[in-house]
């Protein structure tokens, strides 16, 4: 188990939950997510998750230009990959997959 040190360098912390909290926020264990974007045309709302996601698993992150969207408000989970938005999105807006 590696030390995981306070601000000042010298305190040592020696906590594995600490240490794997640590190693996420900085990147040491490297985290591997799915990931993929489509670009919306006219009218869509139906759009195809370029990656296998499990429908209800809460396992997906939906963004439209960065921004967040709340699932069952926003948009539902489909069966064979695919989400629907509430409502259209705008021409041209990314739409952004991240899964687990």
């Amino acid at each position: 188990m590696t030390t995981t040190y306070f601000i000042d360098g010298s305190t040592p912390i020696v906590a594995t939950w600490l240490n794997d909290v640590n190693n996420y926020v900085y990147g040491k264990t490297p985290v591997s997510r799915n990931r993929g974007s489509v670009t919306a045309t006219a009218g869509q709302t139906i759009f195809t998750v370029p990656f296998t996601f499990v429908k209800g698993a809460l396992d997906l992150g939906v963004y439209i230009n960065g921004v967040f969207q709340v699932l069952s408000t926003s948009y539902t989970e489909n069966a064979n990959n695919t989400i629907t938005f509430s409502e259209a999105v705008p021409v041209t807006a990314v739409v952004e997959f991240v899964g687990q």
